[in-house]
């Protein structure tokens, strides 16, 4: 099957002059020489990626017709690829040095099989990335179900916009065969009725129209949920398969503000270094944006947890009750405050029973069982069980206050688990 014969068998959401032009260069009848065709190859070579940055913002250019993937019409004729541009926009979204997206869109539109997924991806990029259309020339057809799905279509007093729906081209070639004595008979499989509509019947042309209906519906409902409106104001106000001028097409709804793309660009830059003020120029700095708390954050707030901490240990009741006990649970430890305070109220509750207690040692001479107010602190731990704490005034192990106040802090260390 010729060339040709695949191009003009596919739906296309394209203007019908610009298709005649293809057309006729897919022919043969447009001016491309072998020298043409050469010097053609050798701008392209040293011709980038379409997408380029500047100032931090993502250019994709979605010029000329549009098709799917690359092919001779991309590579003679300037035309597009979806493909291309999905990777660009990939890229784009992936390079920290790119803060926002601009779509710099001239083109009539082409190929429906495709468009729709590109346009899904840039509506979905919404989210990541700040992304802005800008129409210089023409959006039409597919160009603009392409645009539409920006958050924001900037355009030029000039800028057609429009032509919303998909055209097929079917050609009927039994007159020309007849005349060239050539009969072409095909045996279309019985289950398979609808496989080959005939043009020239009824019911050939009402499956066609369908399917073409139906194509328009998914482009319709596409720009409706792209810009916000109801499928029904996109077929009776977005010009009903006509074309918008500029400031008419913003009237409309078919696009936000007139302007200029140098300042779609500075809005891009202003708005992209506000959110990301680190990104510019190729450049990328780590920060707390994407690194989290710093250190001399992390660091005050370590602070002010144990500060916390420590007063509501200390400050509490029982703390007061029990300043020495407090003290260690508050200084010598890395237990919660919430631990602390159970074990204050438990040792707190068991003082007065252990003051009761009958002692278990042998009784000494009561000038020992006075408080020696010269024993030390580290004394008082040594002698106070696990935790090491004496209650003030209990200084020796073997009178009953101090026996008791051994027998409170065990209690209150089996309470938490520690033996």
């Amino acid at each position: 099957m010729k060339f040709l014969d695949v191009v003009v068998s596919q739906p296309w959401a394209l203007l019908k002059e610009r298709a005649e032009e293809y057309k006729a260069i897919l022919n043969g009848d447009g001016d491309l020489s072998p020298q043409a065709l050469e010097a053609y190859r050798a701008r392209s070579a040293q011709r980038g990626e379409r997408l380029v940055i500047r100032d931090g913002v993502g250019i994709m250019k979605v010029e000329g017709p549009l098709f799917k993937r690359a092919n001779l019409m991309v590579e003679l004729c300037g035309a597009t690829s979806y493909e291309i541009l999905r990777r660009d926009l990939q890229a784009a979204l992936d390079d920290p040095a790119i803060h926002s997206i601009a779509l710099m869109v001239d083109s009539p539109g082409g190929e429906a099989n495709g468009c729709d997924e590109l346009a899904n991806a840039i509506y979905a990029a919404r989210g990541v990335k700040p992304i802005t259309a800008f129409v210089s020339g023409m959006a039409a057809s597919g160009g603009y179900w392409i645009a539409s799905a920006a958050e924001r279509v900037v355009v030029s007093d000039l800028a057609v916009l429009g032509s919303i729906g998909v055209v097929l081209g079917v050609q009927d070639r039994t007159a020309a065969e007849e005349r060239r004595g050539v009969r072409t008979i095909e045996f279309v499989s019985s289950q398979s009725p609808g496989k080959r509509p005939d043009v020239n019947t009824d019911a050939g042309r009402s499956q066609i129209q369908t399917m073409v209906d139906d194509l328009a519906q998914v482009f319709v409902s596409a720009v409706a949920k792209f810009r916000g409106v109801s499928a029904e104001d996109v077929v009776t106000k977005f010009g009903a398969g006509g074309v918008k001028i500029g400031a008419n097409a913003v009237a409309a709804g078919m696009a936000d503000e007139v302007g200029s793309f140098e300042a779609v660009l500075a809005s891009l830059h202003k708005g992209g270094m506000a959110r990301f003020p680190n990104r510019s120029k190729g450049t990328f700095v780590m920060t707390e944006q994407t690194t989290g708390p710093s250190a001399e954050e992390i660091a005050a707030q370590a602070r002010s947890d144990a500060q916390s901490r420590i007063k509501a240990i200390v400050s509490s009741d029982a703390g007061k009750a029990l300043p020495n006990l407090a003290a260690h649970l508050a200084f010598d430890t890395q237990i919660s405050g919430a631990d602390a305070a159970k074990i204050l109220d438990i040792a707190k509750a068991e003082m007065p029973k252990a003051a009761e207690a009958p002692s278990t040692q042998p009784q000494q001479p009561a000038a020992q069982t006075q408080p020696n107010a010269s024993q030390s602190y580290e004394q008082h731990k040594a002698q106070s069980g696990a935790l090491g704490l004496g209650q003030p005034g209990a200084t020796n192990p073997n009178n009953s206050v101090a026996d008791g106040w051994s027998k409170a802090v065990k209690n209150a260390n089996a309470s938490i688990g520690v033996k």
